[in-house]
């Protein structure tokens, strides 16, 4: 999970910035997220997705003890990100946007829209409350600062706080469920080869562990095993337990993958076992910022 290691305007220091920032899942993921749950008007409709809030290990920016590297799952994550498109797509994207979406029983079920500055942190998300009223909270994910509007309208106060904490919630979670295979290296991640399993579709995958840090995110007792194909080498599902819990691992398909802005992602991802299926509809990545798509609405 990322967590943003603030980004400035320079170029070094942007470049830096950028790898840093993949860490804006970390905290979050139930895999899904942190309580990982999603608004009580999704609850009240009887579908709960648990959300790991891997935390953005960069937005944390814990400093984690160096710990001995696992060569070979090391040699298996850069292949996979090369795959994927390479660090020098992920550092060029610096616009992301994208709706993430939940479908319980092939109905939606929920649906929240994301727009990214990666370079300076700044973030839009707007979605609708329990009430169905319209809400876009405007942000930057390094401060946390920033305001919240309900029907084109400024709130202030514990309402407009609450959206606030949601909205860097949800940045870390949905962005993790869209990112996780770009963020094995983030720092505080433990990155450990488990063997070989055969692939859910034939073949054999390689199977990654991702663990973290005491000090590191959100949920650091959270455990993630990425299936990666050998042949090929795409994340075809991961599996996680959350909070250290004393449970089987809840497994999520990670399908229909296309490449957009030269980065490789996974748009489709159904749960096993369960009738629900997270997608991401509307994504575009870009090189440049759209100023007007960070601007609140006039007063």
């Amino acid at each position: 999970a990322a967590g943003p290691e603030r980004a400035d305007e320079g170029g070094g220091a942007r470049r830096r910035a950028a790898r840093r920032e993949l860490t804006g899942l970390k905290e979050t993921q139930d895999p899904a997220g942190d309580g990982r749950a999603y608004d009580s008007g999704m609850k009240q409709m009887r579908w709960r997705i648990r959300l790991s809030f891997l935390g953005l290990l960069l937005l944390s920016s814990v400093s984690a003890p160096a710990a001995e590297r696992d060569a070979k799952a090391d040699k298996i994550g850069k292949e996979m990100i090369d795959a994927l498109g390479g660090q020098s797509a992920w550092e060029k994207a610096r616009e992301l946007k994208f709706d993430f979406v939940v479908q319980n029983e092939g109905k939606v079920a929920g649906r929240r829209s994301h727009t990214w500055d990666r370079y300076t942190g700044d973030y839009r998300m707007t979605g609708t409350d329990p009430s169905g009223a319209p809400y876009s909270v405007y942000f930057n994910v390094n401060t946390k600062q920033g305001k919240a509007y309900v029907n084109g309208k400024p709130v202030e106060g514990e309402e407009a706080d609450k959206l606030l904490k949601g909205a860097y919630a949800r940045y870390i979670n949905d962005t993790y469920w869209l990112l996780a295979p770009w963020k094995v290296f983030d720092p505080g991640v433990t990155l450990t080869w488990e063997g070989e399993k055969p692939c859910p579709a034939g073949g054999t995958c390689d199977v990654l562990k991702l663990s973290f840090a005491e000090n590191v995110g959100m949920t650091p007792k959270d455990v993630y095993w990425l299936w990666v194909t050998r042949d090929g080498r795409k994340m075809v599902q991961w599996q996680y337990i959350l909070k250290g819990a004393d449970e089987p691992p809840t497994t999520v398909q990670w399908n229909n993958w296309q490449t957009v802005g030269g980065m490789a992602l996974s748009m489709e991802k159904p749960m096993t076992g369960k009738p629900t299926v997270i997608k991401f509809e509307n994504v575009s990545v870009s090189p440049n910022r759209a100023d007007a798509d960070f601007t609140p609405p006039a007063p």
